[in-house]
């Protein structure tokens, strides 16, 4: 609370604050599902690595 409390002190109006926390979501879900993509492409089993 005290963070918009300070943004709302400098000049930032509760549209502009709302409006990052939406940016700040969506950039986080978009990092967590590359960092989900990335994993996956790291556990891909190929033929080579199958001893056999």
């Amino acid at each position: 609370m005290d963070m918009y409390n300070a943004l709302m002190d400098i000049g930032f109006s509760q549209n502009q604050i709302d409006e990052m926390d939406i940016v700040y979501h969506l950039q986080l879900l978009a990092r967590r599902k590359a960092d989900k993509v990335k994993k996956a492409d790291e556990d891909v089993l190929y033929i080579d690595q199958v001893i056999g």
